[in-house]
């Protein structure tokens, strides 16, 4: 299955309760005019390993269109989740 960026944003929004507004969430979410974003997920809240197998159960069988799903390299308060364009 195809999915558009917005598609992706919205989805993560949901999966990883950026959207909720709660002060206990402190995880972040930048979104950008040209359907792309930057989620920056608290691991006081969400575990690396975590995120990485809801990411990879939420894209096995799913492509983004003209996009791709990135992972930052670790620090030590956020692992930052990109959906973003794919590079030409």
């Amino acid at each position: 299955m195809r999915i558009t960026r917005r598609e992706a944003i919205d989805a993560l929004k949901g999966m990883f309760e950026t959207n909720t507004g709660k002060e206990d969430n402190a995880s972040m979410l930048t979104e950008k005019e040209n359907d792309t974003a930057t989620f920056m997920l608290d691991k006081r809240k969400y575990e690396r390993y975590e995120i990485l197998d809801k990411l990879s159960k939420f894209f096995d069988g799913v492509s983004i269109i003209d996009g791709q799903c990135r992972i930052d390299s670790i620090t030590f308060v956020f692992t930052t989740v990109h959906i973003e364009e794919r590079p030409k």
